[in-house]
């Protein structure tokens, strides 16, 4: 698909404010962590930028599903195939209570955001997983383009995931 948005602005941040604290005998030791960091997204191609959002929420059960990011067989909030070239960003949140959810392994052509087809990123109940590739290339999905989702267990597990890209 071309590109149906003509404006395409966010950002994707991470913030971590964490103190550990311990007390001593006559006072207390405190470690301060602040990490702010993110990308300011704009409409283009090079890098901090994308022209293609997709985004769902799913469900699927051990068998798992496959999501094709590029044959046109997904459709974008605009009604129109999702062809993504290259993926910038993934953002999946297992929304299950009690279910682990599986995050690549195994599928033919795999996104290439792990080592190998191998490899799965397990997402425990309430946890998420934000990657974020802003060069200007991302990550080419033309061949590797099929991202498997799967529930570790039996029982069938929800989950939202946000895609942003090339086309």
């Amino acid at each position: 698909m071309a590109a149906d948005s003509t404006g395409l602005v966010g950002n994707s941040n991470v913030v971590l404010n964490i103190q550990n604290k311990k007390a001593l005998d006559l006072n207390n030791t405190l470690d301060t962590l602040n990490i702010n960091t993110g990308v300011a997204w704009t409409f283009g191609t090079g890098a901090n930028c994308g022209n293609l959002l997709w985004h769902d929420s799913r469900s699927t059960d051990a068998t798992g599903e496959t999501i094709n990011v590029y044959d046109g067989s997904e459709k974008n909030a605009f009604g129109t195939a999702l062809t993504m070239e290259a993926i910038k960003l993934l953002y999946i949140k297992n929304t299950h209570a009690s279910l682990t959810l599986e995050v690549l392994g195994g599928a033919s052509a795999d996104i290439a955001i792990c080592a190998n087809n191998s490899d799965i990123i397990e997402i425990p109940p309430g946890g998420f997983l934000l990657w974020v590739c802003p060069t200007a290339a991302g990550i080419v999905t033309t061949t590797n383009k099929n991202l498997k989702l799967a529930s570790k267990t039996e029982g069938t597990i929800t989950y939202d995931i946000v895609m942003l890209g090339l086309d």
